[in-house]
């Protein structure tokens, strides 16, 4: 993953809405993935900045990539265990997991077929 040196010239505090969510000063410069540098330089408050211009120490966008993959992993963990766990699920347990996300399942209908629109809310939504 290649990263990319971004400035910041806005005149106020901002955090962008890129999946690290980085918090930018006046005159801020920072590396970011070439993805998200991409989205960033189509502003007019940011543009290509020097490596002499950073403002983070060497080792920061690393350890915020590393991190937000990290979060990534931990909730595609949490969904697969849930996904796991709605096949063990009775009607009322599958009822009662549904209204978290508030859904009303139709308990006369089969135990597969609640199983299924429980994992679908799942997947679209993540774990609750």
């Amino acid at each position: 993953m290649q990263l990319i040196a971004v400035k910041y010239q806005g005149r106020k505090r901002y955090r962008d809405r890129t999946p690290l969510r980085n918090e930018w000063a006046p005159g801020d410069a920072k590396r970011v993935p070439e993805r998200d540098a991409k989205t960033l330089l189509r502003f007019a408050e940011f543009s290509r900045a020097d490596t002499s211009d950073l403002t983070e120490q060497p080792g920061d966008a690393e350890a915020a990539i590393a991190a937000h993959k990290q979060r990534e992993q931990d909730e595609r963990n949490e969904t697969e265990s849930m996904l796991m766990l709605v096949d063990t699920m009775d009607k009322d347990a599958l009822e009662a997991y549904a209204l978290k996300y508030e859904v009303n399942l139709d308990k006369r209908r089969g135990l597969e077929k609640l199983r299924g629109e429980v994992a679908s809310l799942i997947e679209q939504f993540g774990a609750r």
